[in-house]
């Protein structure tokens, strides 16, 4: 029975290991490393209806996120940003989600009201992820600093306390 147990036990501290670099890729990637310094700039429309520039928030700290609903670790970040947008906004911050989802406007509004988003929800054009490097899981997201440059790039999950102490530092 112990060594059954400590099978068990190293094959899940093994499979936690592979599996928390593959979804997480490591620490943030440095803009150079993806080869942009400028962040793209997109003119996407809104779920509400209308069009959002990324070029309208110069000036202002942006995390820009690529997500979707049925995306699990997405669904973890979306309640720490919604506490960011509203700690950080008046301050100089905006969130802008870009929803991968297949089919948006049957999903987003329910998981809107549900997670009380309080940031532009975006529907993806299929051209911004390949802008941004393509993108190649999610969440994607990028902090964007006040001149429209890359400051750093994550993906898969972060903890709220990895994105507030960006927007610290960008904001002071």
């Amino acid at each position: 029975m112990q060594t059954f147990l400590q099978i068990t036990t190293a094959s899940v501290i093994i499979f936690t290991a592979i599996f928390s670099t593959a979804c997480n890729n490591g620490s943030a990637d440095s803009a150079a490393a993806r080869g942009l310094k400028i962040a793209p700039d997109f003119n996407l429309k809104k779920l509400e209806g209308g069009t959002i520039k990324l070029s309208d928030y110069r000036g202002k700290v942006i995390i820009l996120d690529f997500w979707a609903t049925w995306c699990p670790p997405c669904r973890k970040e979306i309640p720490d940003f919604v506490e960011l947008q509203k700690e950080y906004g008046d301050k100089g911050l905006i969130i802008l989600g870009i929803s991968l989802d297949q089919n948006p406007k049957q999903a987003l509004p329910a998981f809107i009201k549900k997670y009380k988003v309080n940031y532009p929800i975006l529907l993806t054009d299929g051209k911004v992820d390949k802008s941004y490097g393509g993108v190649t899981g999610i969440p994607t997201t990028f902090i964007i600093d006040r001149k429209g440059e890359i400051y750093k790039h994550y993906v898969g999950f972060r903890p709220k306390h990895v994105f507030a102490t960006d927007i610290k530092a960008l904001l002071n």
